[in-house]
Formats: structure tokens, C-alpha cells, sequence
């Protein structure tokens, strides 16, 4: 899906708009965006992304400052899948 979007000058500016990037970087904003709010699961987000590691996406969340609030039934499913995984 193509989306076009007016904005700000001072939101194209800071969204670096004369750059090439200003199109990845505003899909990032809005992927990560949505995977903060958990709204997308990481799987759904690095697909989106096209990022292949899982380490490559948590330095974007890293950058972007999207770290999630993560509830303790999501918590447990995960310290659970690492465990299974680790065996």
C-alpha cells in the first residue's frame, strides 16, 4: 500500500527530507511506532522492515528509542521460548 502524507516543513526537516532515506525512515517511524504500542509483534515489524536479525532490530529499536512495555504474560512466553530454544 502506498500512503502520501503532507507534513510540516519543520517535520520534513527533522524526518531528514532532502535526503533519499526520508521514506525508510519515515516506515521505520511508523512500524516501530505501532511495535511499541504492541500493535505488531517483532516477527511482524522485522518483516515489515526487511531486517533479517534479530540483533539489527533491537539496535533500530535501540536508535528510534521504541522499546516496548512488555506485559508479564508476554514476558513469561518469551523467557520460556529462549529456555526451549537454549536446550
Amino acid at each position: 500500500m502506498t500512503i502520501t502524507l503532507q507534513v510540516p516543513d519543520f517535520i520534513a526537516d527533522r524526518l531528514g527530507a532532502a535526503d533519499a532515506n526520508v521514506e525508510t525512515e519515515s516506515l521505520h517511524t511508523l512500524v516501530l511506532g505501532l511495535y511499541r504500542e504492541g500493535r505488531v509483534s517483532a516477527r511482524e515489524a522485522m518483516l515489515s522492515l526487511e531486517i533479517a536479525s534479530r540483533a539489527a532490530f533491537e539496535e533500530l529499536i535501540s536508535r528510534h528509542h521504541a522499546a516496548r512495555d512488555w506485559p508479564e504474560d508476554e514476558i513469561s512466553r518469551e523467557l520460556e521460548t529462549i529456555r526451549r530454544l537454549n536446550q
